[in-house]
């Protein structure tokens, strides 16, 4: 009797060790789906900080750039409603920058209508920039963007 318990158990133990390997590699197949799915969203917000970043950069670069043009030309020149020399190429110089992104135009606007604040001064100017993109794979109604105000000019 000893002998026939004996057979049995050794059958029902290499099913059982088949079975829990094939338990053992479903288990480490789904750990490594889960990693790649975290890397592919490391991926997109690194992305999404790097075009984040470029805007930033780039608003701030034409309110600088607005600091030293002449005060009087600011809203023919860089007003996105006007599409002067300076907005013109400030577009270019985004649809460069954040390439590989679906980029609206920029909007620029110098001394604008309320909600935008007034100029304190009446040799001061208020700018407002606003950059917008939607990341490849996005859905539409997903869109980013980054928008500044800075005044140009002196405050009295």
């Amino acid at each position: 009797m000893n002998s026939y318990l004996d057979r049995h158990s050794g059958r029902t133990q290499r099913g059982a060790f088949l079975l829990e390997a094939l338990i053992g590699i479903l288990i480490f197949s789904l750990g490594v789906l889960g990693i790649v799915g975290l890397q592919a969203r490391a991926i997109r917000f690194t992305n999404d900080a790097e075009f984040r970043a470029e805007a930033m950069y780039l608003a701030n670069s034409l309110i600088s750039q607005m600091w030293t043009d002449n005060r009087a030309l600011l809203k023919s020149k860089y007003d996105s409603t006007l599409g002067g020399a300076g907005y013109t190429a400030f577009q270019a110089r985004v649809n460069t920058a954040l390439a590989g992104a679906t980029i609206p135009p920029p909007i620029v606007i110098v001394d604008g209508p309320p909600p935008l604040p007034q100029a304190n001064s009446a040799t001061s100017n208020v700018v407002q920039v606003q950059i917008s993109w939607q990341m490849p794979g996005d859905p539409v109604s997903l869109t980013h963007n980054y928008t500044t105000t800075g005044v140009i000019g002196q405050q009295n």
